[in-house]
């Protein structure tokens, strides 16, 4: 019997990239973009340096991850996202800013975490994920039991996980997983100041959406 393919937390969506943005992917992808699937990945290769790293999962067009990169240089960070518009446009911020400490991986999250080592991490970022509101979509949401025991995994001690949503039951699912997970404390924050204003996040705000944001530490 064949396996069962994996579930998708995402929504894939297609279109097409103008010719000035094809030839931009082109010409810097091999750079910047890592694969999805692949054997471990050194990080310090990557970077070519010895740096904290923080993985971006879904990170939209890019402007918050860009914004991120320049305001902490210190850190080096990976962000993934399946929609090739995005990935387009955050590499259109990486050239202009001249930025050395992002790295970007076109496809699915949890395919990738298999080319992270344990404890490799100093931080994961998840600013507003899909909340897929209907019941019967829950088990395809990307914060839950299984995925953040993964996550946590490739926390190193003290390493942070940051979460941000706008959907009031996706909130209430966040706050659940993550308290009952053994090696996680922390829960409701005010906006960190080190995180920028999402277009989604104020689209949301606009609407009357109450935006949560949690953060965690994984405490050994």
């Amino acid at each position: 019997m064949s396996e069962r393919p994996p579930v998708r937390t995402f929504k894939p969506r297609r279109r097409s990239l103008s010719p000035g943005r094809a030839e931009l992917f082109a010409r810097l992808a091999p750079r910047f973009v890592l694969d999805e699937k692949g054997p471990p990945l050194d990080l310090g290769a990557v970077f070519r340096r010895h740096a904290d790293v923080v993985l971006d999962i879904g990170f939209g067009v890019g402007d918050t991850l860009v914004a991120m990169a320049v305001a902490q240089p210190e850190l080096d960070l990976i962000g993934v996202d399946v929609h090739t518009p995005g990935i387009a446009h955050a590499l259109a911020g990486i050239e202009e800013r001249e930025l050395s400490n992002v790295r970007l991986v076109h496809g699915d999250a949890l395919q990738f975490l298999e080319r992270l080592a344990p404890e490799s991490l100093t931080g994961v970022r998840i600013f507003f994920p899909d909340p897929w509101p209907k019941a019967r979509h829950h088990h395809r949401r990307l914060v839950r039991e299984d995925v953040v025991a993964r996550l946590v995994a490739l926390l190193r001690a003290g390493g942070w996980l940051h979460v941000a949503t706008d959907n009031d039951d996706y909130a209430e699912q966040i706050g659940d997983v993550c308290d009952t997970h053994p090696l996680l404390r922390g829960g409701p924050v005010e906006r960190p100041v080190t995180r920028p204003l999402t277009r989604y996040e104020g689209k949301g705000i606009e609407a009357g959406h109450t935006v949560v944001d949690f953060c965690y530490n994984r405490v050994s």
